[in-house]
């Protein structure tokens, strides 16, 4: 049925199994036949009669083929092969087998090169030879099926047909006993003798056997006949299935026969190790699963030239990474999806600081270093680091060509610049198409305005031979213009919760993690960064969270520095990025200055217009809200380096909670200007109930009036004297927050609004005047009728005087 079609995992090998370590060493696929179940095929029923009957699956049980290859992954391919029935098919072997590949495809696109060893039992051993001719055709679109193949274990496959299954005859006994539409008998086509589709496919698979260091083959052939009227529940009719002639291949050096005591329907079922059949066929997988590396490597020697280990020196290695499924996958996808030698591959992992893009980088070359026949990890952040990178590259993997250099040495040591460029051109040389260069830390913008001497051009430092993969990781979103992108978010609840507890080593899940995960965002970092702290200072989740609430600065001077992030801490990591934005547009770096007051959650055009002051603003803003193409310009300058985030669904903008701390207090601490600015811009832009669907724009100007409050209450305000807008600001607020239904903000509004203006403009201005009487709407509101009637009848009074 559809339920048991596709490729279905019986054993995986855990970590510490007899040297199968963490992964699989060799893929093992195991293909029925006609007419049977895709698991029961491999079953055998032991103790029959007795009180512990049951069956075994030789492929699975523990007791079985794990038993002998641990370290090999074992899986079996189901498809629909009924050929008579309610549950009648019409399929060919061609046909299987494209579906064989797709899924072979799918379950090893993180391992397209591991050693990979087919088990097939008759017609399957037809679908096999069928994938392995259409995978050596196009290995482009087959990645790795038949360069990673190195063993086929054949159990009455019929190579020169079967000729104890009289197709004519089954035909007819099947139509005399099912409908029309319910015998679909194509695919005993290909089980004559003679059958041409039969003998074209064996022609093609023979011309795959030329290449040295072929795929061992072995043929297990039946040795009794077998009931073949019983597959129609006819009469008895004893046959042998498929004879030695036509179920074994010319035997050759990498081509051997076997005999079973068995006939064709129980050749491929076992139920005891201890049976002699089972142990000849294990001898014999068994020697397939240790030959295979020494036969892969023999296919790869013309790599072998090329071949240099991989180690960890001077990487930041996190150790105790947490996976991240979503990304890894992606990566894999467009580095392993197709040949390590077709055309090159480039991949941009993209994002903010601190998110995880090294980490990330470093998982996959680690999960993948036998994927490449050399890993070359280049310090990308400047055009010093990256020379140098290579220099030490060509030292350590002996590459000495000194040719002439196509880097300009008048900017660099001679020396360093020649060993580059001998990479470059060795990384290009006919034949080495199976590397990886990770470029790490591509963050300088050699496209920026204001141009930066450490910043270089990626392409100029490729090598030119269309081959090989390399990996960039960056905060510079348009470099994923180079080939596939993946952009690194934040990690999930469950991630940072393990990120969080693998470093602090000691923390238990209490009330205050989720308060603490909450407030750090995701950020791998910064989360890093809480743990160590907490386990090197014995300091509780609570008492780091009311930490970093109240102490943020002095705390993070005093976090242990990172060896496994490039800039060390939370502190440092986006103070690059700023200083090169405020060199590169200084109203860029103003905004984010400002961004700091507001909430770090939706950041629009319109909310900055709105409450622009015309003149009266500083010069910067004034420029920035001038025009919405205008503003995106400088936008873009923030998204450039991956400080904020944009969001299509609202046309709004974000910044990371921890940047937004980051910022706070590090570029705005202390700037009054700054949170006056916010303050009235927020205040400003608040709509009145005149305006359509006003209580819209009123809740997504409250969080950005909540920071603003948060803020202006640890300082002293300025009186209007000073600044005329601040407390019409504070009005407006109120305002907001009474319409809002928020009236214990409302009412603080409307009293330091108040204050302000009877200490500027006197207690009878009509501005103050104005307060007055919205305070006392809010008093009736609130129920408190005595202090409303004292608000009304102040401003009574004084509009009469006025």
């Amino acid at each position: 049925t559809e339920d048991d079609t596709g490729i279905k995992v019986l054993y995986e090998p855990l970590p510490g199994a007899r040297d199968a370590g963490s992964a699989p060493s060799v893929d093992i696929v195991a293909i029925h036949g006609i007419g049977t179940h895709p698991d029961d095929t491999w079953c055998k029923k032991v103790d029959v009669g007795g009180p512990e009957e049951h069956y075994v699956n030789w492929l699975k049980d523990i007791h079985m083929l794990p038993t002998v290859v641990p370290n090999a992954r074992i899986m079996r391919y189901g498809y629909e092969s009924q050929w008579f029935g309610e549950e009648a098919i019409s399929q060919k072997a061609s046909t299987v087998a494209q579906r064989l590949l797709l899924n072979l495809k799918r379950v090893r696109k993180a391992c397209p090169l591991r050693p990979l060893i087919f088990i097939a039992h008759c017609f399957g051993g037809l679908v096999v030879l069928r994938a392995l001719v259409d995978a050596n055709r196009s290995d482009s679109k087959w990645p790795g099926i038949f360069k990673s193949t190195t063993g086929m274990a054949f159990f009455g496959t019929p190579f020169r047909g079967a000729g104890g299954l009289n197709q004519s005859e089954m035909l007819q006994a099947a139509q005399s006993q099912y409908e029309e539409g319910q015998v679909q008998g194509a695919v005993l086509n290909i089980l004559a003798p003679g059958n041409e589709s039969l003998m074209d496919l064996m022609t093609f698979f023979f011309e795959t056997r030329q290449e040295k260091n072929k795929a061992h083959v072995a043929c297990f052939f039946e040795q009794k006949s077998s009931n073949v009227g019983a597959i129609l529940r006819g009469s008895r009719i004893q046959k042998f299935v498929v004879d030695e002639s036509s179920g074994c291949l010319d035997q050759s050096e990498s081509t051997e026969k076997y005999s079973l005591s068995r006939d064709h329907f129980n050749m491929n079922k076992f139920g005891k190790p201890e049976e002699e059949d089972f142990q000849t066929v294990c001898e014999v997988i068994e020697k397939m699963v240790e030959e295979s590396p020494q036969l892969i490597k023999g296919r790869d020697q013309g790599h072998d030239d090329f071949r240099v280990q991989f180690h960890l020196t001077g990487l930041p290695v996190a150790g105790n990474f947490v996976d991240r499924d979503t990304e890894m996958e992606q990566i894999e996808h467009s580095l392993l999806q197709s040949d390590p030698q077709g055309g090159r591959k480039i991949h941009v992992l993209h994002g903010l600081g601190g998110i995880g893009k090294t980490q990330l980088a470093i998982a996959y070359a680690r999960k993948h270093q036998e994927v490449y026949s050399a890993i070359l990890w280049v310090n990308g952040k400047s055009k010093d680091t990256l020379l140098q990178s290579l220099a030490a590259f060509a030292t350590y993997a002996r590459i000495d060509d000194m040719q002439q250099s196509t880097v300009d040495l008048t900017r660099h040591g001679q020396e360093t610049a020649e060993k580059a460029n001998a990479v470059r051109r060795w990384l290009a040389l006919e034949g080495n198409c199976r590397w990886l260069v990770v470029l790490d830390n591509v963050d300088r913008d050699y496209y920026a305005e204001v141009k930066d001497s450490q910043a270089y051009d990626i392409e100029s430092f490729l090598p030119a031979a269309d081959q090989g993969s390399i990996l960039i990781t960056t905060r510079l979103p348009h470099l994923g213009a180079f080939g596939t992108a993946t952009k690194v978010t934040r990690v999930g609840s469950e991630q940072a919760l393990r990120i969080l507890m693998n470093n602090s080593l000691q923390l238990q899940s209490t009330p205050d993690i989720d308060s603490l995960l909450e407030r750090l965002g995701g950020l791998p970092l910064a989360l890093v960064q809480a743990g160590r702290y907490m386990q090197e200072t014995g300091t509780s989740c609570a008492r780091y969270l009311r930490l970093y609430n109240t102490s943020w600065s002095e705390l993070q001077a005093d976090v242990p520095r990172l060896r496994d992030y490039a800039n060390g801490s939370v502190q440092t990591t986006w103070s690059i990025s700023y200083e090169r934005v405020k060199q590169s547009n200084p109203t860029a770096a103003k905004l984010l200055q400002l961004w700091a007051y507001l909430d770090n959650q939706d950041l629009w055009f319109e909310l900055l217009k709105r409450g622009s002051r015309g003149s009266k603003d500083p010069v910067w803003l004034q420029d920035l809200v001038r025009s919405e193409i205008g503003f995106g310009r400088i936008i873009k300058k923030l998204l450039a380096y991956s400080l904020v985030e944009s969001h299509q669904d609202t046309e709004s903008y974000s910044i990371h909670p921890v940047v937004h701390d980051w910022c706070l207090e590090s570029i705005s601490r202390g700037k009054l200007e700054l949170m006056i600015l916010a303050t009235t811009t927020v205040g400003f832009a608040a709509p009145g109930q005149t305006e359509p669907e006003y209580w819209l724009m009123q809740q997504r100007l409250l969080p950005h009036a909540n920071r603003c409050i948060q803020q202006l209450s640890t300082v002293n305000v300025p009186s209007a004297t000073e600044d005329q807008d601040i407390d019409d600001a504070f009005h407006n607020l109120g305002d907001l927050y009474a319409d809002q239904g928020k009236m214990a903000e409302a009412e603080k509004m409307y009293q330091r609004a108040l204050k302000g203006k009877e200490k500027a403009w006197g207690p009878e201005h009509t501005s103050t005047l104005d307060t007055v009487n919205n305070l006392g709407n809010l008093y009736v509101d609130q129920g408190k009728l005595a202090e409303a009637e004292k608000m009304y009848q102040r401003a009574l009074k004084g509009k009469e005087k006025t």
